[in-house]
């Protein structure tokens, strides 16, 4: 029964009173051994329990939160023997929507206790201080971080992603920033820029596509850098994202490789998978192709957005 041990990372501000029942009985029925529960804190969002669930023996670790439990949780387990299940429970779930993980607990335990996984790159960063931490989704320097630090978490709560709406209202008349960015060892691109995506998907909700072809297991990262400047400019970027096609003067540029640095003027605010992180004026990504098994559906597509 050793090979059938299972640990639950839960954020317990976001499940269910029921989570806990519904979970034992359908483990239970699924032939695993009853669940180690464990929670996240304030000190340790998933990292270092999921470390300590490995260690004890766990063969697949569940998150149930958000999409920054989910990123913790992720990174405490690369490169280790257990897999991964999803239970999404935040507002965005953006991984879950990624990977084709259903969003509600019943049909997501389900999936989270199947025996269908399949490989995920995670990505390395590294700012300023030399301190390393993952993620799973996106990462994001300027105007998206800002637009994540404003976000009011009681509006999230009550509101959903309309909390983003009114922190990116508030966030428009933000100045571009100057950014150098490479990737390898290709040359260095430098812009005025609003936004430095570096992503290992590309979906976000209502099947906005906002770094196209993006693959989570191609051991590749994408890096997208819009540089809108005037309200034509921003028209041009929403036609693309509408579109999913690149057209001429809409001031982005895509790129892929193996690693990007980029180099800023001034330090700006970045965010992992959503998550606020703090400040930086250099952020380096790096690739760790297939550092974690995640579990999915019998019919997931790889990047479908739900």
């Amino acid at each position: 029964m050793t090979d059938r041990r299972l640990a639950v990372i839960s954020n317990p501000a976001k499940i269910s009173d029921r989570f806990a029942e519904l979970l034992t009985e359908r483990a239970r029925r699924a032939g695993w051994a009853d669940p180690v529960w464990l929670e996240t804190s304030t000190d340790d969002p998933g990292r270092a329990v999921a470390r300590q669930a490995v260690s004890d023996g766990a063969r697949r670790v569940l998150a149930a939160g958000g999409d920054g439990t989910v990123r913790a949780v992720a990174s405490g387990l690369a490169d280790s023997d257990a897999s991964l299940g999803i239970i999404p429970a935040g507002t965005a779930n953006l991984l879950a929507r990624n990977l084709g993980i259903p969003l509600t607990e019943p049909e997501a335990v389900d999936v989270a206790l199947g025996q269908r996984t399949r490989s995920l790159d995670l990505v390395r960063i590294t700012t300023d201080d030399g301190v390393s931490d993952r993620f799973a989704v996106m990462a994001g320097i300027g105007l998206d971080a800002a637009i994540m630090s404003s976000s009011d978490s009681v509006l999230k709560d009550k509101t959903g992603s309309l909390a983003y709406v009114v922190a990116a209202a508030r966030e428009l008349g933000r100045e571009p920033r100057t950014m150098r960015i490479r990737v390898d060892n290709g040359p260095v691109l430098r812009r005025r820029a609003m936004i430095c995506l570096v992503g290992n998907v590309g979906a976000i909700q209502g099947q906005i596509e906002l770094i196209p072809n993006a693959k989570p297991d191609d051991g590749l990262i994408d890096v997208v850098v819009a540089s809108p400047t005037r309200l034509r400019h921003w028209i041009r970027v929403a036609i693309r994202l509408i579109t999913r096609r690149q057209r001429s003067g809409d001031r982005v540029d895509q790129l892929i490789g193996r690693r990007v640095e980029v180099l800023m003027d001034e330090p700006d605010e970045y965010e992992l998978d959503g998550d606020t992180m703090g400040s930086c004026r250099r952020l380096v990504a790096e690739v760790e192709p297939g550092a974690l098994q995640v579990c999915v559906a019998a019919t997931e597509s790889g990047r479908a957005a739900r």
